[in-house]
């Protein structure tokens, strides 16, 4: 491992976990450097745009740089582009908030995301990561992940709410109640508010690419609006595999 990119990395992943620009001597002792180290690394991010210095230039806050960078690899990536166009249907019919979400490692990435316009606030912006033990898109793919990332899941099952699993013995009965009946949900177990409905998205070969999710407060989550929404995701998900797959 390359040191000062390993550092330098350290910092723009700091100053994007801040809600509000943050001085030299914070962002030192968060990411345990000497302050004359962290104000080097600083000027080079700021010299190559991705770091800019704010107010009376004693504050250090992220660019839009790196968010244009994922933007345009976002762009690029045919399955969203296919899924777009979808998804606002899918949020129209539903009336909430409606993801795709691939897997990462451990956790789940919204690659792309249509908010309802009844619900001004959302936790799941463009690029949130999630553990995917702990919402309902993130459960879809842990279900059909190879076995080692299922078990690295199980070995470190961190506690958001009273709801969130944290039992590896449940976590595996999750997993093959997902399997059995093609679909997650997630109630209160990333945060007090959030609930959740996801599917699979399947590759020509069957192998689970996505999840499609419906996400929101939804205070009247019954048995029967889960069955709706199961039923719109599923035909949602279908309409995505066809054309993305070339089978429409």
């Amino acid at each position: 491992m390359i040191k000062s990119v390993d550092k330098a990395l350290r910092l723009l992943e700091i100053l994007s976990q801040s809600d509000r620009p943050m001085r030299l001597r914070d962002i030192a002792e968060a990411s345990e450097l000497t302050r004359s180290n962290a104000f080097r690394m600083l000027q080079t991010l700021r010299d190559l745009g991705y770091v800019a210095q704010v107010g009376d230039g004693s504050h250090y806050d992220l660019t839009l740089k790196i968010f244009e960078i994922g933007a345009r690899k976002v762009a690029s990536n045919a399955l969203v582009s296919v899924a777009h166009p979808v998804l606002q249907r899918l949020s129209e019919r539903v009336s909430e908030n409606v993801m795709l979400s691939v897997r990462e490692g451990l956790t789940s990435v919204v690659l792309d995301r249509i908010e309802s316009r009844a619900f001004v606030r959302t936790f799941a912006y463009l690029g949130a990561r999630a553990p995917l033990h702990a919402v309902s898109g993130g459960k879809v793919l842990l279900a059909w992940a190879p076995d080692e990332v299922i078990r690295a899941m199980a070995a470190d099952l961190p506690r958001f709410t009273e709801a969130t699993i944290t039992d590896p013995d449940r976590l595996a009965q999750e997993v093959e109640t997902i399997r059995a009946q093609g679909y997650a949900t997630a109630i209160h177990e990333i945060n007090d508010a959030a609930r959740g409905v996801a599917v699979p998205i399947r590759s020509l070969h069957g192998d689970v690419v996505a999840a499609l999710s419906i996400s929101g407060p939804m205070e009247d989550m019954d048995a029967a609006l889960i069955a709706r929404f199961v039923a719109e995701l599923q035909d949602h998900a279908a309409r995505i595999e066809r054309t993305w797959t070339g089978a429409a």
